[in-house]
């Protein structure tokens, strides 16, 4: 058995591979962008409790990935594998700026001028987190697990980490971040691990 990783950025189609057994599926929301004084929340991140066997799956999926909130307080994106599995976006600054809302949330985003964005972990045994919290007008954004405010593409983004949320002033860190106030969410992304037959 060999194992093959994708990881889509922008919307796609998934197909399914001769000779798959399963796939293992982590998913990201964008997050919502900020405000003139708030930022925005970041996007929520998902993954398969349990192996998903190739049986369960249709010969094709539609991947559709968030994209960032806007500067003007626009909402993060919906990240989702078809029907099977959706990370909901972060809400922007108009929208009152709550993280997507799943098992792993995004952080909301400082509410006014001054409020730091939240930091979310998912526990000290698991490295995926949703996106950070921007930052309100002059405040930091908040952290996604150990990656700080603001960094973008974090190791190991591809399959576990999401970006921090933006400082005020500062787009989102990528994935999922949201966007500090004045300032853009990042997108979200999925990464799908196949598990298949020599």
């Amino acid at each position: 058995m060999h194992v093959n990783a994708i990881v889509y950025t922008s919307s796609a189609v998934w197909t399914q591979p001769a000779g798959l057994y399963a796939i293992d599926i982590y998913l990201r929301g964008a997050g919502g962008g900020g405000n003139s004084t708030a930022g925005g929340g970041g996007g929520a991140a998902v993954a398969n409790p349990k192996r998903i066997p190739a049986t369960s799956l249709t010969a094709t999926v539609a991947v559709t990935v968030g994209a960032g909130g806007t500067s003007d307080g626009g909402d993060g994106g919906d990240s989702s594998f078809g029907s099977y599995y959706t990370a909901p976006g972060g809400k922007g600054a108009t929208n009152g700026s709550a993280g997507g809302l799943s098992f792993m949330r995004g952080g909301t985003g400082g509410s006014t001028t001054g409020i730091v964005g939240e930091s979310v972990s998912s526990g000290p045994v698991r490295l995926l987190a949703g996106g950070g919290g921007g930052g309100g007008a002059g405040a930091s954004g908040g952290r996604s697990g150990l990656v700080a405010a603001g960094k973008s593409n974090p190791p190991l983004w591809e399959a576990c980490q999401s970006g921090g949320g933006g400082n005020g002033g500062s787009a989102g860190g990528f994935p999922a971040g949201g966007g500090g106030a004045n300032a853009v969410g990042a997108a979200g992304a999925i990464t799908i691990i196949e598990y298949l037959f020599d």
